[in-house]
Order: structure tokens, then sequence, then C-alpha cells
């Protein structure tokens, strides 16, 4: 069945009810038995190794993608998941850059029809705070996404990056208890695979 699949992905998180003592592997399961009620939960899988579809992994950013819905009118969706609960913001954030880059480039490889990022947490620091520049600008200020984004800490901050090459803009919502989500859908892209950060 065609659908809005974000305006799904958005029903799904509402329908969950998160509370604290969640993690990722808990929203991964929770939001698996949300999708098996609409897609058929055979084709239906958790942290499947992208060589399964005869992609090299060598040449992605990642190698297992969070949750594949296959054959959804003859096409593969793939989604990625964060639900950072445990501070290091500014680490995270780039860790939400790996995964856009990373579907970006499943994106590109024909084989997936549709790529989600599903960001949920209740780390307010997330989507406020006293710094809205650099890597936070992003996620705080909503500022375009697209292009070179660096690392932000660390020795090698200014040399390892992902260059993104749609644009996107991150708009934070709410759920319960104190939960904020994003969630982006990759638009087309046209380039090449980028193997790694820096390349």
């Amino acid at each position: 069945m065609e659908q809005n699949l974000t305006n799904l992905l958005i029903e799904k998180l509402k329908n969950i009810g998160f509370d604290d003592f969640y993690n990722e592997a808990t929203f991964q399961f929770k939001l698996l038995m949300q999708l098996s009620k609409n897609f058929n939960e055979n084709l239906i899988f958790p942290e499947r190794n992208i060589e399964y579809y005869k992609l090299n992994s060598k040449e992605y950013t990642k190698k297992v993608v969070d949750i594949i819905l296959e054959n959804v009118n003859n096409k593969n969706i793939a989604i990625e998941l964060k639900m950072p609960m445990n501070g290091q913001v500014p680490e995270q954030m780039f860790k939400f850059v790996e995964d856009i880059k990373f579907l970006e480039e499943l994106k590109s490889s024909k084989i997936f029809h549709k790529c989600f990022l599903v960001v949920v947490t209740n780390d307010t620091n997330f989507w406020k705070g006293l710094k809205n520049d650099e890597i936070y600008a992003y996620f705080r200020n909503k500022k375009i996404l697209n292009g070179k984004i660096y690392k932000p800490t660390g020795e090698n901050k200014n040399i390892i990056f992902y260059k993104l090459n749609g644009k996107y803009i991150v708009e934070w919502k709410m759920l319960n208890n104190g939960f904020g989500y994003f969630i982006i859908e990759i638009i087309s892209v046209q380039n090449k695979r980028l193997k790694k950060p820096n390349s």
C-alpha cells in the first residue's frame, strides 16, 4: 500500500508512549511492533547488513540498517534510528549526520526507494541551548543541513567531515513525557557514494 510514510512514522511514534526507561534497543523493538500492524511482518528486518543486497559494505559509511521494510509495492525502505539518552550532544549530532550520509548512499544505490532517519530523545540540549553555531545550528536553529559537516570535537575536528548532497531542515516536535523527535526523509540524490568521512 502506498501512503505517506512520514505521517505513518509519526503516528507510530505517538502510539509508542515513551518513558525514561527507554533506550534505543527498546525503541527499535517497539517501533518494529508498530510497523508490523501495517506491513507484512515476514518482510520487516532489523539490523540487516547491506551485503545481503549485494552492496559492498566497504564502499558505504555504515554496514547495517536499523530497520528494512522489504517489498513495499515492490520497493525497499530503509530506516535509521537514534535515541541518544546519555549526553555527548555534539558527538551524537554528528552521528545523526553520519546516518543521513549513509541513507543518501543507500538511496543512490537504487535498491532503496525511500530512506528515513528517525531521532527521539528527552534530552532538551539537542534542540535548545546557549550554543547556536557550528554543528548546533543545524539542530537548534534550523540551519539547512547540506555540504560538508565537520566533526565537532577531538583532534581531527577540522579534518573529518561528511558531505551531504541533499538539503534538510531539522524540525523538532514533541511527544509525551518530554520526548522530542524529528524525522528526515532522504530526497533524491544523484551523487556517487562517499566511502568514509573526509573522502
